[in-house]
C-alpha cells in the first residue's frame, strides 16, 4: 500500500526541520520542498477529471500543509508557482463546484496574501482567466463565512491576485461594470466602507476628517472614473471636455449606487464648501496640500458636468419608501440575512419593492 504524499512530505519535514540549525538554510530548503508538493498536486488535478469530494479532499491536505509550513507570504520570482498554483486551484474549486464555504474562504485568504519581494517581479505572474460564475461563487461562500473580504484586501495592498480589485464596489462602478455592482449591492457589501474612506482622506490620522464621508464617496468615484476614461476613451473627446466625460454604464452605477444608499443628493455647492473646508483647516495645522484641493475641485466640476440634476438640484431627503428599503436592508445585514437571499423568499410583488433596480 503506498504510503500518502502529505504523510511522508510532513514526517520529512519534521526529521529536517530538528536537523537543521541554520533558519535562512532551511527557508530556501522549504520553498524547495512546498513548490516540489505543489507540482505533485498539479500533476494529481491535471492527470484525471475529480469529483468535488475528491478535490475537497486535496484542498483540505493543501491547507492543512501550509500550516504546517507557513510558508513566506512574500515570493521570490522562482517561487511565483505558488500564487499561480492556489490561484488555478480556486478555479478548479469553482469548476468541480466544492461548497465548502470554510475551505474556500481560506484559500482565499492565502491568495490575497501573496505577494512578491520585488515588485519588478510581477511581470512575470501568470494571472489564471476566471469564468463568469466564478464572482458569485466567491461571492456566496465568503459571504456565508462573513469574510469581510474587502477590508482585508485593502490590507493587502501588495497582493498578487488582481482579481481582489472587483470587489471594491467603488472600483467596479468607476469601471462601469453595472452587473458586477448589482451582485456586490445584493450580497450585502458596503459602498463606501472604512478602508475606502481612511484611502480618501487627507492622511493624517491624528486630525479629524472634514470632508463627509459621501462628499469622499463622490469624489472617489469621480477620481476612479477619470483614471479609467484616460486609457479607455478618445483622449480628444476627453481633452476637449476638461477631462469630465462618463459612459452610459457608469452613470448607470452612480444611479445604482444612490439607489442603495439613504442619503439626498449632494450638490456641487456642498462639495465646494467641504473641500475648500478641509484645505483651511489643514492650514492651520500647517500642513498644505494644494494639489489635493486643486484635484478635489476638478472633480467636483466632473460631477457637476456629468450628474448635472444631482448637483444643481436640491438637497432634500429621499422619498419615504426609499428610506423604508435602504432600512429594512440594513436590519438584514445585522441579523445575517443578505438582500439577495431575502427577496428570493416572496412573490413578485413584494420582491419589487426590495430589489435594487426599482
Amino acid at each position: 500500500m503506498a504510503i500518502p504524499f502529505e504523510t511522508t512530505f510532513l514526517d520529512f519535514l519534521v526529521s529536517v526541520n530538528c536537523s537543521l540549525w541554520n533558519s535562512r538554510f532551511f527557508d530556501c530548503f522549504k520553498d524547495s520542498l512546498v513548490n516540489e508538493y505543489l507540482g505533485h498536486l498539479d500533476k494529481i488535478l491535471r492527470t484525471s477529471r475529480k469529483t468535488a469530494h475528491e478535490v475537497q479532499t486535496i484542498l483540505e491536505k493543501f491547507l492543512k500543509v501550509f500550516s504546517v509550513l507557513k510558508p513566506e507570504p512574500e515570493l521570490s520570482c522562482e517561487n511565483l508557482l505558488q500564487y499561480e498554483f492556489m490561484a488555478e486551484l480556486l478555479k478548479f474549486c469553482y469548476r468541480v463546484n466544492v461548497e465548502n464555504s470554510q475551505l474556500i474562504t481560506d484559500l482565499v485568504k492565502l491568495v490575497i496574501d501573496r505577494s512578491v519581494v520585488e515588485f519588478s517581479f510581477i511581470r512575470h505572474v501568470l494571472q489564471p482567466h476566471y469564468p463568469e460564475g466564478f464572482y458569485k461563487y466567491i461571492l456566496k461562500h465568503v459571504t456565508h463565512e462573513k469574510f469581510d473580504i474587502v477590508s482585508y484586501c485593502s490590507n493587502h495592498p501588495r497582493t498578487l491576485w488582481e482579481y481582489s480589485k472587483n470587489f471594491s464596489v467603488v472600483h467596479v462602478a468607476s469601471f462601469g461594470n453595472f452587473e458586477r455592482l448589482l451582485c456586490l449591492l445584493q450580497y450585502g457589501f458596503e459602498v463606501f466602507p472604512c478602508s475606502e474612506i481612511k484611502k480618501s482622506g487627507h492622511g493624517h490620522p491624528f486630525l479629524n476628517e472634514v470632508i463627509s464621508q459621501t462628499h469622499l464617496m463622490i469624489l472617489q468615484l469621480m477620481s476612479g472614473m477619470r483614471f479609467v476614461n484616460w486609457f479607455s476613451l478618445d483622449h480628444t473627446l476627453l481633452l476637449d471636455q476638461g477631462l469630465c466625460a462618463v459612459t452610459k454604464r457608469q452613470k448607470d452605477c452612480i444611479e445604482l449606487i444612490w439607489r442603495a444608499i439613504p442619503q439626498p443628493f449632494i450638490t456641487k455647492a456642498m462639495l465646494d464648501l467641504d473641500i475648500s473646508t478641509e484645505y483651511f483647516y489643514l492650514a492651520l495645522h500647517g500642513i498644505f496640500k494644494p494639489f489635493r484641493h486643486n484635484r478635489n475641485l476638478k472633480l467636483a466640476v466632473m460631477y457637476e458636468a456629468c450628474f448635472t440634476d444631482m448637483a444643481v438640484g436640491p438637497h432634500e431627503p429621499r422619498p419615504l419608501k426609499h428610506l423604508a428599503r435602504c432600512s429594512i436592508r440594513k436590519r438584514l445585514l445585522k441579523h445575517g440575512t443578505y438582500p439577495k437571499e431575502f427577496v428570493s423568499r416572496y412573490s413578485t410583488p413584494i420582491r419589487k419593492i426590495f430589489e435594487f433596480g426599482n
